[in-house]
């Protein structure tokens, strides 16, 4: 099943590749790192595939505790391996349970993907990756049918969260935010664009069990980029 992966990955990592979307099951670790399970396999994606041809390109983050937004250089293409299983056929990658093949060996950091689930969309400043088309170096599908969404979904509109300026592989926490007056709390200064305020909300029980936010979902989707200070080149 790897190397089936492996190759359908690769042939991605040779594109111009797009976006991430949310779902999955409560992450029982919600520090900003990912620890490494006794049974993980690792897959050595320096090596693995070369990043020549992988597409670089700058997408908009909020950095714990920063008001002013950062920039994150995305310089390789996402890595998603089952297990677990995934039913988007075309990356491999799984919203809902956690990931059991690693881009490397070691902790890795986490990045938090937010996603606003409401209508009317939120204000368009707010958002990183906005919907209906993918962004650079994101998968185009995503199996999210253990979150009660679909086997092989496109490229929801979502924002970034990361904790420190620590570059390399990232694995991504999904989100999902179901209210616009919720989104508005996280995405406007001076408390909100902080992993801090998302906490506040997710310890209200009556948010969550409304669906008007949900807990950390775990996914096996990595993401490799540098931080940078400004939201463009």
């Amino acid at each position: 099943m790897l190397g089936h992966a492996s190759g359908r990955r690769g042939r991605f990592m040779a594109a111009t590749i797009l976006s991430a979307t949310m779902g999955g099951c409560v992450d029982k670790a919600p520090s900003g790192v990912s620890a490494w399970p006794a049974a993980a396999t690792a897959v050595n994606a320096d090596n693995h595939h070369s990043a020549a041809g992988d597409t670089k390109a700058f997408i908009g983050g909020w950095l714990e505790g920063r008001a002013e937004a950062v920039a994150l250089r995305y310089t390789r293409s996402f890595f998603c391996e089952e297990p677990p299983s995934s039913a988007a056929e075309d990356t491999d990658c799984e919203v809902g349970l956690p990931a059991e093949v690693f881009p490397r060996e070691g902790t890795i950091q986490k990045i938090y993907a937010l996603a606003p689930a409401f209508q009317p969309p939120p204000d368009p400043a707010t958002i990183h990756c906005v919907g209906g088309i993918v962004c650079p170096n994101h998968p185009p599908h995503l199996d999210v049918s253990r979150a009660g969404g679909g086997p092989n979904v496109f490229a929801p509109a979502h924002s970034h969260i990361i904790l420190d300026r620590q570059g390399g592989w990232h694995q991504t926490v999904n989100i999902r935010i179901g209210r616009r007056d919720l989104w508005d709390q996280i995405a406007y200064e001076p408390d909100g664009r902080r992993l801090e305020k998302v906490r506040e909300l997710q310890a209200n029980s009556a948010l969550v069990t409304g669906g008007f936010i949900t807990l950390d979902r775990p996914t096996n989707i990595f993401f490799f980029f540098e931080v940078r200070n400004k939201p463009s080149p």
